[in-house]
């Protein structure tokens, strides 16, 4: 985007100075014709009184004579008045004797019974005069451009910020992240997206907690009934004044019951297992080569090493998102409490959970901590638990570990 917004602004400036230039070129010309005109105008002013002059005073008018009147680019016509012509070109004249797209400007010799003399000039003239500004034009151009690049880049850079931003937190709600980090800026359209994605966040958490607590709530008021139906069944059964044919009712009942109990325990599974975004699952070899290449970049501008490992099934599938929440939070308490290599394990649990362990060597002194309150841990137990899990360990140097649903 920024690319496509600096190239737009580049043709843009450049496309203005064209026309501009252009704009500037035809009244440049007919400025410099007008002020020609009046100088054509001027001197065959001048060469029609100093013909008459010689005429006057007797000499020959001849070409010999109107040679020494003529400007070096100028052509030069004395007409007679019975229609005979004398013409003249100067050495750098560069039209034809009979050009009738020269400026020209005539004037009536005194005394000369109809005699004018005719002054013009090639258009050349004007062209030559226009084109010896088109370097400097040119390298004017040339630097306004890369101004106009310069100012596009920052421009551009500032334009679409925003909507990389975005970018950035749409892909992660589409791995099942809520805490976006959503881009504060005064731009209309990245703000009714940031504003959509905020709200779709919110949106999409609120449903997972509450098929968690459909979930518990089910499970608490589908098990717990028959749970007791099934104690009252076999204290019925055991009963020795039981007839056969209800002893072998309530046996009956017992295995009704204990069908219906399963049942109910694989809905409740279903609802845990679900996906939490359909289509986000990366399996866990890939899941943990992921945080593991992120928790080393990061640890590794700090000066400390990591080792990871994997263990368990490696072919389980977990959304992205919450695993990546959790771990980001585990890692800033892992930097600001502990010291040292650090060693993360994951274990993919044959049940589907996902059991992360986060050990350092060492413990940052109290006094190092600079009064930072952020308690990072309470934090990841607060998300953990909002998705079924739970977390065991206050310090990474004692080790902090991390159960967390297949979802």
């Amino acid at each position: 985007m920024r690319e496509r917004l600096t190239a737009a602004f580049i043709i843009l400036t450049i496309a203005l100075l064209i026309g501009a230039g252009l704009v500037r070129t035809y009244v440049l010309r007919d400025l410099i014709r007008e002020e020609t005109a009046g100088q054509l105008d001027r001197e065959a002013e001048l060469v029609a009184t100093v013909v008459s002059g010689r005429e006057a005073s007797g000499d020959p008018v001849d070409a010999t004579f109107l040679q020494t009147l003529v400007g070096p680019e100028a052509r030069l016509v004395l007409t007679s008045g019975d229609g005979s012509e004398i013409v003249v070109t100067g050495d750098d004249y560069r039209g034809d004797r009979d050009s009738a797209d020269d400026i020209a400007a005539t004037a009536e010799v005194d005394g000369g019974h109809g005699a004018q003399v005719t002054v013009s000039e090639s258009p050349s003239v004007t062209r030559d005069l226009i084109g010896r500004d088109v370097g400097s034009v040119a390298a004017l151009f040339l630097l306004i451009a890369i101004a106009a690049g310069l100012a596009g880049l920052i421009v551009a850079g500032v334009l679409s910020a925003p909507f990389q931003k975005l970018a950035v937190a749409a892909g992660a709600l589409g791995r099942g992240r809520f805490d976006l980090d959503l881009p504060k800026t005064r731009i209309p359209e990245a703000r009714a997206i940031a504003n959509a994605l905020r709200s779709s966040a919110l949106a999409l958490e609120d449903r997972v907690h509450r098929e968690r607590a459909f979930a518990e709530h089910a499970s608490h008021v589908l098990r717990t009934p028959l749970t007791g139906i099934r104690l009252e069944l076999e204290d019925l059964s055991l009963r020795g004044d039981l007839p056969d044919d209800a002893r072998d009712s309530v046996v009956r009942c017992l295995a009704r019951v204990e069908e219906v109990s399963a049942v109910a325990s694989e809905l409740v599974e279903i609802t845990r297992r679900g996906s939490l975004v359909v289509g986000a699952e990366v399996s866990l070899s890939d899941l943990s080569t992921q945080l593991a290449q992120r928790w080393a970049d990061r640890l590794a501008s700090r000066g400390r090493a990591l080792t990871a490992a994997v263990e368990g099934d490696l072919a389980l599938t977990y959304t992205p998102g919450p695993v990546e929440h959790a771990t980001d939070l585990l890692l800033a308490d892992v930097v600001r409490r502990g010291t040292g290599a650090v060693r993360i394990v994951f274990h993919g649990e044959p049940g589907g959970h996902l059991r992360i362990h986060v050990l350092c060597a060492g413990r940052t002194p109290e006094v190092d901590l600079g009064g930072e309150t952020v308690d990072w841990v309470s934090q990841v137990r607060v998300v953990v638990e909002a998705l079924g899990g739970r977390v065991t360990g206050d310090h990474p140097a004692d080790g902090i570990e991390v159960l967390l649903p297949r979802r």
